[in-house]
């Protein structure tokens, strides 16, 4: 072999050493990531910012930094609004940010006193605000789309469409979070993916929403990652993480620590592969169905005392006792309202009603004294012999709110 020849090979050795030593530095070495979460109680729960950061750790993705922005109850409108969000955002370099909408998308929004989803109006302007704020900030945002409650399963395809839409529109990656959850309630059924309230997600829950993230944020499965994460907890009461503890945050059999990585793994992919966004058909608002003319109402088989349940306020008040006492004077009726919520939170209700309306086929009348500066308005029909039913409808009092309620009753003649 000649000089030339021994030098061209020599060369050649070097950049294959050289190569893989870069390789195997980068393997040991992943880059540093900063991960910001602004949300609120759906994000501090279990602190899953901090079992998010230990499964990245196991997956070799390197020390994740963590910060968390989480007032209980807080929408992207509050954290535009007041608070610290913005100031942490700008004042720290951030790699990506997690922007977690109210659970309901900022509208109280109850039919037959259970909460359901009812719109984007509050919940699409601030996301487009925050995406371009975040973007603005040198960082990628990220769309945590949020499971729908235990007793509403039905709305997750509401939510799903509200949240692809605002990420496909302003341009956001989105965390499948509620697909995963969904896909775990069919397939896995037994599991606890709750806390008590059905609501606020149990450490199950929570690692549902950790191993989409790392699936949405590395591009990897999280399929043998560990199904018992130990950190810093978060006090519930403070809704504070107490960093000088630390604590079991989830604890999961090995099947069921699977069966989550794999559900969250093909969530993210079902997205990945049609672009990063679902293309899905809006979903109705929940209403209650029209309220037929029923029998006529005659005026002897009306008078009396009428008792039964009205399915209208959410809990602890659901359902309620109603009671209604018609009686005529002339041609004039006069009415009594009893409403008993058999609870110490609301004190019940006994009214004499001035507005009480009796028409051929309907009946109306309005609750003057209701709860939380809530304007209701009953309408009833005879639904059958010696029976009411009817519909309640409820909205706040107050211009700006976004509190409505729809609500069904149904009465038996004593």
């Amino acid at each position: 072999m000649t000089i030339r020849h021994r030098r061209y090979f020599g060369l050649i050795f070097a950049a294959f050493v050289l190569a893989f030593a870069l390789k195997l530095d980068s393997q040991e070495k992943p880059r540093h990531l900063r991960v910001l979460f602004i949300g609120n109680s759906y994000t501090y729960f279990n602190n899953l910012p901090e079992i998010f950061r230990k499964l990245a750790q196991a997956g070799n993705q390197g020390d994740v930094g963590i910060g968390m922005i989480a007032p209980g109850g807080w929408r992207l409108k509050d954290h535009w609004e007041k608070g610290d969000a913005l100031e942490v955002l700008h004042q720290s370099k951030w790699n990506i940010v997690v922007l977690q909408e109210q659970s309901t998308l900022g509208v109280n929004y109850y039919v037959d006193g259970r909460i359901r989803i009812a719109g984007d109006q509050i919940f699409r302007p601030y996301a487009e605000q925050w995406i371009s704020e975040v973007r603005s900030a040198g960082a990628t945002p990220i769309l945590y789309l949020t499971w729908a409650r235990e007793a509403t399963p039905e709305d997750q395809a509401a939510l799903n469409y509200v949240y692809m839409r605002a990420a496909k529109d302003f341009r956001s990656q989105v965390a499948p979070v509620g697909i995963a959850w969904e896909r775990l309630r069919k397939e896995q059924p037994s599991l606890e993916l709750f806390y008590a309230d059905g609501s606020h997600p149990s450490p199950a829950g929570s690692y549902v929403a950790a191993c989409t993230f790392y699936a949405a944020i590395f591009h990897q499965s999280p399929v043998g990652l560990p199904g018992t994460i130990s950190g810093i907890p978060v006090n519930l009461q403070t809704a504070k993480a107490e960093s000088s503890i630390n604590a079991v945050l989830v604890d999961l059999p090995p099947e069921l620590a699977h069966a989550i990585q794999q559900a969250a793994w093909e969530a993210w992919q079902e997205i990945d592969k049609a672009g990063g966004h679902l293309n899905l058909a809006p979903v109705p608002v929940p209403a209650l169905p029209p309220l037929m003319g029923g029998d006529p109402l005659a005026a002897a088989e009306l008078e009396g005392t009428w008792s039964g349940d009205l399915k209208f306020y959410p809990p602890p008040f659901l359902p309620t006792q109603m009671e209604l006492t018609l009686h005529r004077e002339g041609n004039r009726w006069k009415a009594h309202l009893a409403l008993m919520f058999h609870s110490s939170e609301q004190p019940d209700q006994s009214l004499d009603l001035s507005n009480c309306r009796v028409d051929t086929q309907q009946l109306s009348f309005t609750d003057p004294k209701a709860p939380q500066k809530l304007s209701i308005r009953f309408r009833g029909v005879k639904g059958g012999p010696g029976e009411l039913r009817g519909q309640a409808e409820a909205r706040s009092a107050t211009p700006d709110s976004t509190v409505r309620l729809l609500g069904t009753w149904q009465l038996r003649k004593k």
